[in-house]
This record gives C-alpha cells, structure tokens and sequence, in this order.
C-alpha cells in the first residue's frame, strides 16, 4: 500500500494551494473547481488567507520573491526540537481604504496540548497597496523553538487575520508536532 508522509502531503498541498485563486466566493484551483475550506486556508467573499508553517522563513521569502508563478514552498507540520519554525500567512483580496492601501492586521497564538492558548504577539500582516489577484507574503509572521521537554506533543499555531478596510475577520489554524 502507497502511504504518503505528512510532509509531502504537506508540500503537496502547498503546491495545489500555490496554483489556486479565488473568485467571489472562495478558494478555486487551477481548474475553476471549487476547493473547499480547511482550518487552515478561509475566506471572506473574495478575501482569501493561508496559513503556513516553515522551517526556513528567509528561504521560504526568496523562493515566493523569485517565482513568477507556483512557488514549491517548504513547509511542515512537525519540527523537530531546537529547530525554529515561522507561522507565515499569504492572502489575497483584502480591500483598500480611500488612499488604496490595505490595513489588514493578524494575531497568532499558540494551542498547548493541554488546551491552554497563549497569545504570542500581533502586528501588520499587509499595510499597502493589494497584489490581487496575486497571493500576497504577509509581513507579519511569529517563529518558535521548543524545547526537549516539548518533544513528541501536538500543538495548535492560531492565526486570526483581520482586513479592517472591510471589517473581516478569518481564524485559521494548523496542527504542529515537536519531534
């Protein structure tokens, strides 16, 4: 039987989701079939936001400045302990104000597995004029490092993105294990 690792299937989804636009009502691949929400990719109408994982944020940077289109980005849903791992968030379809910039601000927090949440900081996931269609790389991202004592717990990194032009508010989420 042909098993597949959460990585790749990680960075398969990557890839499909690298390939999707939107239209008014949401996430479509590069067919025009209608892909349904999951905890981690949602919409608001036409704003649409991903959540990512990477162990290499200044990579994952470079690869999205120098693709044109498609970027193979390295994500992962388990790290392993002492290794840094960046929440990182792309979007599209975020409104402008009256000068045309966007004002769209994201929180993340962190889920301990013992199901207390803990805020880990705020700040401009994307203050200028929108990219759309294009996904936009957000600004704002928060990287991590766990410790020996964390190895082999599951996590949940929360992100809640708000386009305050438009009054939107999504929450998006990703399970992470410390290996």
């Amino acid at each position: 039987m042909n098993t597949i690792s959460s990585r790749h299937r990680a960075l398969a989804f990557v890839l499909l989701s690298a390939m999707t636009g939107s239209h008014a009502g949401g996430w479509v691949d590069e067919r025009g079939v209608i892909l349904p929400e999951r905890e981690n990719m949602r919409s608001a109408s036409n704003f649409l936001v991903q959540l990512r994982l990477t162990p290499d944020e200044a990579a994952l940077r470079k690869t999205w400045e120098e693709a044109s289109s498609k970027p193979a980005l390295d994500v992962s849903e388990r790290i392993p302990v002492g290794r840094p791992i960046t929440t990182v968030l792309t979007m599209t379809g975020c409104t402008p104000n009256p000068a045309g910039q966007c004002d769209v601000m994201a929180e993340f927090s962190i889920v301990a597995p013992d199901g207390e949440r803990t805020r880990l900081g705020a700040g401009y996931l994307w203050k200028a004029a929108p990219l759309t269609p294009r996904f936009m790389l957000g600004n704002a991202s928060v990287t991590l490092v766990f410790r020996e004592k964390d190895k082999g717990k599951a996590f949940r990194m929360i992100a809640t993105v708000e386009d305050r032009v438009a009054s939107k508010v999504l929450e998006l989420s990703t399970p992470l294990t410390v290996e």
